[in-house]
């Protein structure tokens, strides 16, 4: 039985992942940084669902980890880098409701990836969004959602490297964003975006450097789904935003340096 590690599992995607793949089989640790949350969470899941304390911008904590799955697993299957912060908790911005919402609704009938798809059609209608752009955002802020969304999750990979390496078929998958994209980014969300763009290109780096111990490393964009962090008025509901991730767990063939939303490779 294949062993899956999820940060931030005890909400949201990150919950709706570890419900899937319990539901298929699988090994599921499930961590949260509340612990008490966490058992909360997993009382609807299987015995096969274990729930650990787990703060990612936290190096005792992750080690903590480290220690408690190598003697409880011995090794790792699949790490699940899902546990960040959203870009709902960048200062300088206003939610998008009434006429925004129902023009947003009418041109995308569904596809919410990019908040600049967003800002272009607004603008066109006369509807500005006021938000802080990166000439003027706050430096500590987008430090604080890279330590997150960024250290976090390469922090997450290099300790539990070794564990990944016993597998005989070891994924990383990281969770990431459309506002990542290059060919997209503006000045909006400076902080999450930047974190989405740097973490895809530790995607690629560590593709490339572990190919050689046959470790599959892929990111995924889940689309803008009905979480705590997505909001009510998002399009998708959670369990399209985990499909991906678990297909990337689960599916005998995959690639590795890739970027995919629903289950297509889409441009870094």
């Amino acid at each position: 039985m294949k062993t899956v590690l999820v940060t931030g599992g005890n909400r949201g995607i990150g919950l709706e992942i570890c419900r899937q793949l319990d539901e298929s089989g699988y090994t599921i640790i499930l961590c949260s940084r509340n612990i008490l949350k966490g058992r909360e969470a997993a009382n609807s899941l299987s015995k096969n669902v274990f729930v650990e304390q787990l703060d990612i911008t936290d190096e005792a904590s992750v080690q903590g980890l480290f220690e408690i799955v190598s003697a409880r697993f011995g090794k790792l299957d699949v790490l699940i880098n899902n546990a960040g912060t959203g870009a709902r908790n960048e200062p300088g911005k206003q939610s998008i409701t009434g006429k925004a919402k129902h023009i947003l609704e009418s041109n995308f009938k569904g596809v919410f990836h990019l908040a600049q798809q967003y800002s272009k059609v607004l603008r066109k209608a006369g509807i500005g969004i006021p938000m802080a752009g990166a000439k003027d955002t706050p430096l500590q802020s987008v430090k604080d959602i890279m330590d997150t969304n960024f250290y976090g999750a390469w922090r997450m990979i290099q300790v539990f490297l070794p564990l990944l390496l016993k597998s005989d078929d070891s994924r990383i998958i990281n969770i990431s964003s459309g506002m990542g994209q290059l060919q997209g980014l503006t000045g909006n969300y400076p902080g999450y975006s930047l974190s989405k763009s740097s973490l895809n290109a530790l995607t690629i780096m560590f593709s490339n450097e572990l190919k050689q111990h046959s470790v599959k490393v892929n990111a995924m964009c889940p689309g803008w789904v009905r979480t705590d962090m997505g909001g009510p008025n998002a399009p998708l509901h959670v369990s399209q935003g985990a499909d991906t991730a678990v297909w990337l767990a689960t599916e005998k063939e995959i690639p590795t340096g890739k970027f995919f939303r629903e289950r297509a490779e889409i441009p870094w």
